[in-house]
C-alpha cells in the first residue's frame, strides 16, 4: 500500500506520513535475485550493430537512405554504427550547391559529394554523400558516373583491399522506369569494371523489392546482375519500415565477405545496410 499510494503522488511539499510501518516495506527475493542476475551477466542486445563487431575486418561499408542529410545530420555523425564503418555511402542527402562541406564534417573522415545537380540550389530528392576514413587509402577521389538519371557514385579502394570496387546507386523509382535502371546499370559496369575479376560491391536503393521475387522487375533485374553477371545477393531480409527490400548489396567476391546484415535507424523508414569483407 506504501509504494501504490506515494506512486500517486505529484507534489510533495505538503506530503505527511503518518503511522508508517517501516516493517511493511520490505523487497521481494525474486526481485533481489534478478538484480544480483543481472549485474553478474552483461546484457546482450537484441538490436544489430556494426560497433561490437569484435571480428577483425578489412574493410566495413555501409550504405543508407537518410531521407536528408540536412535534417538528420546531428543524429548521423554521433550514430556509433556511422564511425565503426570504414565507408559510408548516404543516399538522399537533398544536399545544394549552397549547403557548405564543413557544416557537414564527420570526425575521422572525409567527405565526397555526388549532389545531383551540382551548381543548382533547388533541393531535390537526390544527393549522395560518401564517407571515407582517414585511414583507407583510396586510388582517387570517387567520382560520379550518374546515367539515366540514376546517381551513381564510385570509389576505388587501393589499402587495405587493394582494387576494391565501391558502387553507391540510388534509383528513383518516380523518374527512372526499370528499364532505363538496367541500361545504367550495365553502363557503369561496362565503363568502370575493365575485368569481370575485379573485386565490386554493389550497395544501393534500388526501389525493386526482392521480398516480391515473382514480380517482373525483380525478376528482371535478377537476370541483369546475377544470371548474366555474376553476383551474389547477399541481403536476405526486409530493409525499410514497410517490409519491403528495396536496399540491395550485390558483389562478385561472397567467400571475401566476413559479414552481412540490416541495423537499425530512428531518423529514416530505411534501415542500414552493410558488409564487412574479411
Amino acid at each position: 500500500m506504501h509504494y501504490v499510494a506515494l506512486s500517486r503522488v505529484r507534489n510533495s511539499s505538503k506530503l505527511h506520513i503518518l503511522n508508517l510501518n517501516e516493517k511493511k516495506i520490505c523487497i521481494s527475493e525474486k526481485v533481489k535475485e534478478e538484480m544480483a542476475r543481472l549485474r553478474e551477466k552483461p546484457l546482450v542486445s537484441c538490436v544489430p550493430c556494426l560497433y561490437n563487431n569484435d571480428q577483425p575486418s578489412r574493410i566495413k561499408v555501409l550504405f543508407h537512405n537518410v531521407r536528408s542529410l540536412r535534417l538528420h545530420f546531428d543524429d548521423i555523425k554521433c550514430d556509433y554504427n556511422v564511425q565503426a564503418a570504414d565507408i559510408n555511402i548516404f543516399v538522399e542527402t537533398r544536399l545544394c550547391h549552397s549547403d557548405n562541406n564543413a557544416i557537414y564534417e564527420i570526425d575521422n573522415f572525409k567527405l565526397f559529394r555526388n549532389d545531383f545537380c551540382p551548381q543548382s540550389n533547388v533541393r531535390t530528392a537526390y544527393g549522395t554523400a560518401v564517407y571515407i576514413k582517414n585511414s583507407i587509402k583510396c586510388k582517387s577521389e570517387p567520382y560520379r558516373c550518374n546515367f539515366n538519371d540514376v546517381e551513381i557514385t564510385v570509389c576505388i579502394i587501393h589499402q587495405p583491399f587493394p582494387n576494391l570496387h565501391i558502387i553507391g546507386i540510388y534509383r528513383s523509382k518516380a523518374k527512372v522506369n526499370l528499364q532505363s535502371f538496367i541500361t545504367a546499370i550495365n553502363h557503369v559496369l561496362d565503363t568502370v569494371i575493365c575485368d569481370c575479376n575485379t573485386p565490386t560491391v554493389i550497395l544501393g536503393d534500388f526501389n525493386v523489392d526482392l521480398m516480391d521475387q515473382c514480380s517482373s522487375q525483380c525478376k528482371t533485374l535478377i537476370n541483369c546482375l546475377i544470371n548474366q553477371r555474376g553476383y551474389t545477393q547477399l541481403l536476405n531480409q526486409y530493409t525499410t519500415d514497410y517490409r519491403t527490400q528495396i536496399d540491395h548489396i550485390y558483389t562478385n567476391i561472397p567467400n571475401d565477405v566476413q559479414s552481412v546484415g540490416v541495423l537499425e535507424s530512428y531518423y529514416s523508414d530505411h534501415k542500414p545496410v552493410y558488409v564487412c569483407f574479411a
